[in-house]
């Protein structure tokens, strides 16, 4: 019985962490599609768990015409807007890409 109470609850804790990262890519990627939607790409969003905490990662292309202190303003912008979005992240840090977005590959 412990056993099979054991794995319920580890089932259950995945699927909580699991709502919780679908749930932080949803914010991320609306907060750059609504605010950003001219300046940035969300490419990756890579987050981690610390204590309860995300901290989160994103990277985003941009496009040649933008200036890079232009860019670095909007991202500072963005990391508050997703601080801002949800109580449990804790540290955001837009990653800017240069050039062209990163092709996406598709297994067979």
């Amino acid at each position: 019985m412990d056993q099979k109470e054991s794995l319920k609850r580890i089932e259950e804790r995945n699927n909580n962490i699991s709502a919780r990262e679908e749930n932080v890519e949803a914010i991320v990627s609306s907060i750059f599609s609504s605010k950003f939607p001219e300046k940035f790409m969300v490419e990756r969003i890579t987050h981690h768990m610390l204590q309860g905490k995300i901290l989160l990662e994103v990277e985003v292309s941009m496009p040649p015409d933008i200036m890079i202190r232009d860019a670095m303003e909007a991202a500072k912008e963005a990391e508050k807007e997703i601080l801002n979005a949800a109580s449990n992240i804790v540290h955001v840090n837009v990653q800017l890409r240069l050039g062209s977005p990163i092709p996406q590959f598709k297994y067979t």
